[in-house]
């Protein structure tokens, strides 16, 4: 078999190139740590990585929504629990003024405190978040509740908002100051200040206060129904929130597994390939060098 010196040529030099291509990408892929450079080299893997980006970026405003949402509902359960804090006392207060050992004088005094928690729950309805915009209101800034010149209390149409935490899954992260203080067509800071006001005026308040006293238990338990569902929401964030921690590091190593490159056996690689190129330099070398008496020696 003959091999002319043009073939020859063309074949070392095509092996070489190929084993310098090989060795120059193994180089790059220790420095760098991923498998492919560019999009080209491997296009499904590079619709891989493209589609792990996607999810990184969705996850990374999922954890945004989801440390807005939990701080939200966990200020709204400090917020509802001074609330009740403060509709319980109004209740007990009422206990109180309903004994017949109270006198004109006392129930007075009592009158004042219910004024001055009247006063409290307006302004813990009218709480601002952590963004600085009222807790229980609307984001234009609006009060949640208002008090008009008559004594008369209203309370702003709040848009409830849903908060995006997962593919599909939103939560409710406000309340409505409308849903706390209202209940069966009566809200809780008028039933207080109409209590209190009749106190303070003296006089027959028996009926008034038979009437405070059942009205209270009512706003008493509307209070503890938005708590606990603002509970059972928090408690949603909070499972969301382990999830999402636990999809970002399975999803990360899913990454790795595919992007990466096996640092330890690419060094092997290279360092094989490096010895193979060497010898078929060497081996080019010695033989482009030989004469045509050195073969038919």
């Amino acid at each position: 078999m003959q091999i002319s010196t043009s073939m020859f040529y063309d074949t070392s030099s095509k092996r070489m190139t190929a084993l310098n291509d090989r060795a120059t990408l193994l180089q790059t892929q220790i420095s760098t740590g991923k498998k492919i450079q560019t999009p080209s080299e491997n296009p499904v893997l590079s619709q891989q990585s493209a589609e792990f980006d996607r999810m990184d970026s969705d996850a990374k405003v999922y954890g945004t929504n989801l440390t807005l949402a939990d701080s939200q509902l966990s200020q709204t359960d400090s917020t509802l629990k001074q609330i009740a804090s403060q509709v319980q006392r109004a209740l007990e207060l009422a206990i109180q003024a309903a004994s017949g050992t109270q006198n004109g004088a006392t129930r007075s005094i009592i009158g004042n405190e219910l004024g001055s928690i009247v006063g409290a729950l307006q302004g813990l309805a009218n709480t601002s978040d952590v963004r600085g915009q009222p807790l229980f209101g609307t984001p234009d800034g609006t009060p949640a509740v208002s008090r008009d010149a008559q004594g008369n209390f209203s309370y702003a149409k709040t848009n409830v908002s849903e908060i995006p935490i997962g593919d599909g899954q939103t939560v409710q992260a406000n309340e409505s100051a409308e849903r706390v203080f209202t209940f069966k067509g009566k809200d809780t800071l008028s039933v207080i200040a109409k209590l209190a006001a009749a106190l303070q005026g003296g006089g027959d308040v028996g009926d008034t206060v038979k009437d405070a006293l059942g009205d209270l238990n009512d706003a008493n338990d509307q209070v503890s129904t938005v708590r606990a569902s603002v509970g059972a929401r928090a408690a949603r964030v909070d499972l969301q929130q382990t999830l999402l921690t636990q999809s970002n590091t399975d999803r990360a190593a899913l990454r790795s597994s595919v992007e990466d490159v096996d640092v330890t056996s690419a060094i092997a690689e290279l360092q094989k390939t490096m010895t193979v190129l060497s010898a078929t330099q060497a081996s080019f070398t010695k033989l482009s060098s030989l004469s045509l008496f050195d073969y038919l020696k």
